[in-house]
């Protein structure tokens, strides 16, 4: 072999056990944050209903209401399920989960929609819980499906008055849900602890993660997903959908969160339109701790933003 073929043979070595390390780590990466059921989900969820006493989660209330399961199909054909409580059919909540959760997990708000006289329908994000798809899509596809449910509930209850809240990447969804053509039915969207770039928070987790920053390069990993998920990362635009936004919106987030920074709440603050926006700081409450932490507090902000615009 002449010492050119050898220097060619050696790069091209080199590039092809790089570019093999490359999506390998990415579907580790995947396996481990997006895939159903992956690690990191099943961790979260497991760590809340560890810790229902911590999040204030009553279990045993939901056999004290009466639920009415729902399905609809998503716009790729799949299964999407909810949960509907009727108590006033002409004020509707919708409620919307986070990143490894489920529709029953979000029992406190449910409550607190209900006890302000609120019918409300919980929903499985794709995903997660009873409803079908493969990954978690981090809002992407999540904001469309929430369209689907509006339109379900607006054909059953056309002269109904909707909120639309979310929690975490539930909240992330409000958001990007609400730089979607609405309904007049929707009158306000309240958004609590979301994520301002899901690309950002991703890349935080990464480099918190001793697992997941052993494996490098989340640009390729953003690339890659668009292969295995049908969506990148750096397509979930939260701060540009909230600058479309046009109805009253309500940004929440605890001062203590380094899941989803706190300073992501600003980002989106500022982002919105100035006549429309409100935000909430729970001081001392860490993520997705603002109704447990602070409760009536809470609960009395959520209802003065609510009284201002659905009646």
């Amino acid at each position: 072999m002449t010492t050119l073929e050898i220097v060619f043979l050696s790069v091209f070595l080199i590039v092809a056990v790089t570019g093999i390390y490359l999506i390998l780590s990415s579907e580790i990466k995947y396996l481990l944050t997006i895939k159903r059921n992956c690690v990191f989900a099943k961790f979260i969820s497991r760590y809340t209903v560890q810790n229902t006493k911590k999040y204030k989660i009553d279990m045993s209330w939901w056999e004290k209401v009466k639920i009415e399961d729902i399905n609809i199909s998503s716009n790729d054909g799949l299964k999407l399920c909810g949960y509907f409580l009727h108590k006033n059919d002409k004020k509707i909540a919708l409620v919307i989960h986070g990143y490894g959760a489920s529709a029953k997990e979000m029992q406190q708000y449910a409550k607190m929609f209900y006890d302000m006289d609120y019918s409300v329908l919980l929903v499985d994000n794709r995903g997660h819980g009873q409803s079908q798809g493969k990954c978690i899509t981090m809002g992407y596809y999540d904001h469309m499906d929430v369209s689907l449910w509006v339109e379900y509930v607006v054909k059953l209850y056309p002269d109904c008055q909707m909120v639309v809240f979310g929690l975490s990447m539930g909240a992330a969804t409000a958001c990007l849900y609400s730089g979607d053509k609405k309904p007049k039915n929707v009158k306000a969207i309240i958004s609590d602890c979301a994520y301002s770039s899901a690309y950002n928070v991703v890349q935080n987790l990464c480099e918190q993660s001793i697992i997941l920053n052993f494996f490098p390069s989340l640009f390729v990993y953003n690339l890659y997903l668009k292969y295995r998920a049908k969506f990148k990362l750096s397509d979930i635009d939260v701060k540009g959908a909230v600058s479309k936004c046009d109805i009253p919106i309500l940004f929440i987030h605890g001062s203590r969160d380094k899941f989803v920074p706190f300073y992501m709440q600003e980002i989106l603050y500022k982002n919105a339109p100035q006549n429309l926006r409100q935000k909430y700081v729970a001081e001392g409450a860490s993520h997705a701790e603002s109704l447990p932490l602070k409760g009536e507090e809470y609960i009395n902000q959520v209802r003065q933003f609510l009284t201002k615009y659905i009646k």
